[in-house]
């Protein structure tokens, strides 16, 4: 007996549901519209346990097309959890052309099986017969290695020769409110651990081991540091700020850049890194303020600010991390109390990956909002603004705008319009 391809496990479980009067939807995840890196053996495999939580019951299957693609199948879906896995699914390939672009419904799409039934019995059809026409290449699941004291010694080794300006990213957290101005208010600089990856140990997952990613991310501190101090920009924004380790505010390079950097710093913080060195984040604080720089709590999400007193820790500015989970009652109520009793606090909404988060933002009365949604809208200003703006594609101006040197940043052939600042329209 020939055994069934996907496709027509999936026909056949379609069949079974149409006399059930239980709701069911789909949801499919098109993996073969991301770039080629973006779709091997390791990202289909975290896809997978992403996709997790909505396999809590019978009622529920996820499907791997031949093509790669994802379908889960589940009843009685909760629309709030299906966003949550769908945003951290994009988050993981947030500088994948197609998701940097928005263009969410050529990645993703949610069928309601009582009206869409034929339509996806259409797509999974159309699958089925280009599956049963090209050849198909046998699988190959490359070998990911562990991440070792080993490779973290060649990692760092490899860095000793390589330009770290290569590997560092800018992001612009704006400000948006009905007095305006509606700007820039200052730009996050980060090393692209992604990017990375790919360059020195693509079969290795760097996040699988705390201990070792910590010393990495401790050397790499440094090397940003130092290698910022090389960077040239046309325009500077008013601040710049520095995902950094509590440990590396003691050491002389930082101190060297604090000194001579021509704006103002914000040094973003983990929670995990402040609790388990609180003394040390306090006395960070203190000597951050007595030199007129600033403090940012970076990544809270909606549980961490039920149980947490944000505003008690001091810091200058939060980032809260965007979900559809803020939605919730729970979390919603809570926040929106605080911004209505501390108008002035400095709350940023990150993450902010659709005009969607951008209104609910601005909903809860916050000004402040990074993310990939605001990124398309300062390029798209950029190339609309720019002399030679009708020769390059926005997808390029997204990628020039977000480099700070090199070879990306050399696409672009009006290099003082990426650092120009910009005034956005009221939104």
């Amino acid at each position: 007996m020939q055994k069934q391809t996907p496709e027509e496990q999936v026909l056949e479980t379609l069949d079974r549901l149409s006399g059930m009067e239980t709701s069911f939807c789909a949801v499919y995840v098109a993996m073969s519209r991301l770039s080629p890196e973006n779709r091997g053996y390791r990202q289909l495999e975290i896809v997978s346990k992403l996709f997790e939580p909505l396999l809590t019951h019978a009622h529920s299957r996820l499907f791997l097309l031949s093509n790669h693609d994802f379908l889960l199948i589940t009843a009685n879906p909760s629309l709030e959890s299906i966003d949550d896995v769908l945003y951290q699914i994009k988050s993981l390939f947030q500088d994948d052309v197609l998701i940097s672009l928005q263009k969410a419904s050529e990645f993703e799409q949610i069928f309601f099986l009582d009206q869409e039934m034929d339509r996806l019995k259409t797509l999974v059809e159309a699958h089925r017969q280009k599956a049963a026409t090209d050849v198909q290449p046998p699988a190959v699941s490359p070998f990911v290695e562990a991440f070792t004291p080993d490779i973290l010694e060649k990692i760092l080794g490899a860095l000793e020769h390589m330009d770290t300006l290569d590997f560092i990213r800018r992001q612009a957290v704006v400000k948006l409110s009905p007095q305006g101005p509606n700007k820039v208010f200052f730009h996050e600089y980060y090393t692209s651990i992604l990017n990375l990856q790919k360059a020195l140990c693509p079969s290795t997952d760097l996040l699988t081991e705390k201990a070792l990613f910590h010393q990495l991310t401790e050397t790499l501190d440094r090397r940003m540091l130092g290698a910022l101090g090389h960077v040239s920009l046309y325009d500077y924004p008013p601040a710049i700020s520095l995902n950094l380790n509590i440990s590396t505010l003691s050491t002389p390079i930082f101190e060297k850049l604090a000194k001579n950097w021509p704006t103002r710093l914000i040094v973003e913080f983990q929670l995990s890194d402040i609790f388990t060195n609180l003394k040390g984040y306090h006395q960070a604080v203190q000597i951050l303020h007595d030199k007129g720089h600033l403090v940012a709590l970076d990544n809270i999400t909606a549980p961490d600010f039920q149980y947490l007193d944000v505003l008690r820790l001091g810091a200058d500015f939060v980032k809260l991390f965007w979900s559809p989970k803020w939605m919730q009652p729970e979390f919603e109520r809570p926040l929106y109390a605080l911004v209505k009793s501390n108008p002035k606090a400095g709350l940023i909404l990150s993450r902010c990956g659709s005009e969607d988060a951008l209104r609910w933002g601005q909903k809860m009365g916050l000004h402040y909002f990074q993310g990939r949604f605001i990124d398309a809208i300062l390029a798209a200003l950029t190339k609309n603004t720019c002399t030679f703006g009708q020769e390059c594609t926005l997808s390029t101006c997204l990628i020039c705008r977000s480099v700070l040197s090199g070879k990306l940043r050399q696409q672009c052939v009006h290099q003082r319009h990426l650092d120009a600042p910009l005034e956005i329209k009221v939104m």
